[in-house]
């Protein structure tokens, strides 16, 4: 009985080492519950494709309310708030006031938003655009009209964030509303 139980404690020990290894040589180990990025990081797309903190964020590809493309890669080189949303969620509403005002403040410090609308889970077309013209938004409001980008990002609650740095790398996921302070200290952690 000793032997398997000093056998199994061995496996654990090995897993761990080897499981810490493999993240470290990606350029990414989660250390006191913040994901750290290494210098020595050559190429990110070598990172899995995912929803968890130090996966590459999914891409996708929308239009926005002018009809513009708008893909999520094409970012890159610039660190994102992603942000879920639908007009009729009244957290939603309470956090677009704070998202524009860092919008303003850091828009020109290599930051952006994209705020996709949840369009196929509006009550009325032309909800959305109401919403967005009522509150004065100016970020980019990509239009998730056929639910494809609520699908990959598996949303289930609304709102729903995720901070990305330059790389495209999933820094931070948030369920629920963000107050500014929150957001602004998230912003400022990204590379």
């Amino acid at each position: 009985m000793k032997k398997f139980l000093f056998a199994a404690a061995v496996i654990v020990v090995l897993l761990f080492i080897v499981d810490k290894t493999i993240l470290k040589e990606k350029g990414v180990v989660e250390q006191g519950g913040q994901m750290q990025k290494y210098d020595k990081m050559e190429d990110p797309e070598d990172l899995p494709v995912g929803l968890e903190k130090g996966n590459l964020a999914p891409d996708f590809e929308l239009t926005d309310m002018e009809g513009n493309p708008v893909k999520l890669s094409d970012y890159r080189g610039k660190a994102v708030l992603l942000n879920f949303w639908a007009s009729w969620c009244p957290p939603c509403r309470a956090e677009m006031p704070h998202m524009e005002k860092l919008y303003n403040k850091y828009k020109d410090e290599n930051f952006d938003i994209l705020a996709v609308n949840l369009t196929n889970t509006e009550k009325n077309s032309g909800d959305a655009e109401k919403f967005v013209k009522e509150l004065g938004l100016t970020f980019t409001i990509p239009m998730d009209v056929k639910g494809e980008a609520g699908s990959d990002y598996n949303i289930m609650a609304y709102p729903t964030s995720y901070f990305i740095d330059s790389d495209g790398v999933i820094r931070e996921k948030v369920l629920g509303a963000l107050n500014e302070e929150y957001m602004e200290k998230e912003i400022k952690k990204l590379p």
